[in-house]
């Protein structure tokens, strides 16, 4: 499998890919969805990457710097003014899963966002997800609260200084 970068010429495949998770989910409060409006894919706004099977997007996870998504974990984790992203937006096609690809492909992102000179990694998990919650401690996010992400979304907030 390759691992690259996805860009705004990648959007279809985003959004096919973000429409078969959400139909294999059998828990749709595990994932907050991704809006067909919502700026994923551009530079400014986040840093997704990939791992590819050929042609076919395997796995996806990113680095999400808009404040508009990051406001809201500032207020709560008290990291206002501190150079902050958020690592988010993880899915694995299920036939894919149990390969560790999640893992994977955030340890690269943690790697990224520290080349990069950011203080702190946020990280939002529904309780439930085990494999999301694992994935989050085995790479050093420390459990700081559980919230309602949007007021609707039961999530723990995960925090890393790096």
């Amino acid at each position: 499998m390759e691992t690259r970068h996805l860009t705004t010429s990648d959007r279809k495949i985003f959004d096919e890919f973000n429409g078969v998770i959400l139909d294999a989910l059998k828990n749709k409060e595990w994932f907050i969805p991704f809006d067909k409006d919502d700026p994923v894919l551009e530079e400014s706004h986040d840093y997704f990457i990939g791992y590819f099977d050929g042609d076919k997007l395997a796995a996806i996870s990113a680095l999400i710097f808009d404040e508009h998504f990051l406001g809201e974990l500032r207020e709560i984790t008290g990291l206002g003014g501190k150079k902050i992203a958020e690592v988010g937006g993880s899915m694995v096609l299920p036939e894919y899963r149990g390969q560790n690809l999640m893992l994977q492909l955030n340890r690269k992102l943690v790697s990224y966002a520290r080349d990069e000179g950011y203080e702190y990694l946020v990280a939002t998990v529904h309780p439930d997800n085990v494999a999301s919650r694992t994935s989050a401690e085995t790479l050093g996010f420390k459990l700081h609260s559980r919230f309602m992400r949007k007021g609707r979304f039961l999530r723990n907030l995960y925090v890393m200084k790096l």
